[in-house]
């Protein structure tokens, strides 16, 4: 048998022969809304975060990992296809070990996460789980561990516009500090995986300092954020409507942990909702922890659809 060979793309001009594997999925399982090609075409991939295994001219595996075009780091693994689960576990191990060196750092973790997306009823259709389990198995054996599977959402003017709160008043983030201290009252006790995750890293304030400066460096700036007050005056919530690179997105939303038990959670989020219809918004995309219940039914209120799942590992 011809030997292995497993490498990084040298330059741009591979992107095609990374594209020209034919062991891809059929049930939908790694399906994007967008095609590599027009992804790479849009900077979205870097040569050196691409990589591919092949057997002679044949590429048997292939694994691509992004990040914002600001970042020195790979954030997370968005496409692993392979022949077999040797091959994705080899093209794994070789690019998680060139990748994550000793200076390796972002703010999803101690490496890449790896963002398997699935359709919604993945469990229960054997193609689509076989494809799925396949995948996990490599991952796994590459030395990743499940993290969190999350409902993916979004919310289209023609779902129709939820009604805004008469019970909250809002008002724009004017001391990034009020804000820091109202986000470390909210993680404590969030149900969200990754707030747990980082919780256990480290305290309550310094994971609010990050989440705040992290999504203030995404796309859609800070101008949208919100900090939500009750009839009697008290900060009770906040919601930072944001944009990602090609849609509008919810960058965090949360209820002060002394407050919760109002469904405060709704009116956070159609004010977002709004915010983002009178600018003419044609899609807001979102998800959530599968476990994370109460979101999960605030988002449906709301009017939101699940388009699938995302499981992440890291």
């Amino acid at each position: 048998m011809t030997e292995l060979v497993i490498r990084a793309l040298a330059d741009e001009s591979e992107f095609a022969l990374f594209d020209s594997i034919t062991t891809l999925p059929t049930s939908g399982v790694g399906q994007r809304p967008r095609a590599f090609m027009e992804l790479a075409a849009d900077g979205e991939y870097r040569p050196a975060w691409v990589w591919i295994a092949q057997q002679g001219e044949k590429v048997v595996a292939r694994a691509a990992f992004r990040a914002p075009q600001r970042e020195q780091h790979p954030w997370s693994l968005d496409y692993l296809d392979f022949d077999t689960v040797e091959n994705g576990t080899a093209v794994l191990e070789a690019a998680y070990s060139a990748l994550v060196t000793a200076d390796y750092h972002s703010p999803m973790g101690p490496r890449p996460q790896y963002h398997l997306l699935v359709p919604a009823d993945w469990r229960t259709r054997p193609d689509a789980r076989a494809e799925a389990d396949a995948r996990i198995q490599a991952a796994e054996r590459a030395g990743l561990t499940f993290h969190v599977e999350r409902l993916n959402l979004q919310w289209i003017p023609e779902y129709g516009l939820p009604p805004r709160s008469t019970r909250l008043t809002f008002t724009p983030v004017t001391d990034e500090q009020v804000l820091v201290d109202l986000v470390a009252q909210v993680v404590t006790g969030s149900l969200d995986a990754e707030d747990q995750a980082e919780l256990r890293r480290k305290p309550a304030e310094a994971v609010a300092a990050d989440l705040v400066a992290m999504i203030g460096d995404m796309p859609g700036g800070r101008a949208r954020w919100r900090l939500a007050h009750d009839a009697a005056g008290e900060l009770v919530g906040l919601v930072m409507p944001t944009r990602a690179d090609r849609f509008a997105t919810i960058g965090y939303i949360g209820v002060d942990h002394r407050h919760r038990g109002h469904g405060y959670a709704y009116d956070l989020l159609a004010e977002a909702v709004h915010i983002f219809a009178a600018e003419g918004e044609p899609l807001i995309f979102d998800n959530t922890d599968v476990g994370n219940h109460p979101m999960a039914a605030t988002f449906e209120r709301i009017g939101y659809r699940v388009t699938g799942r995302r499981i992440l590992m890291v």
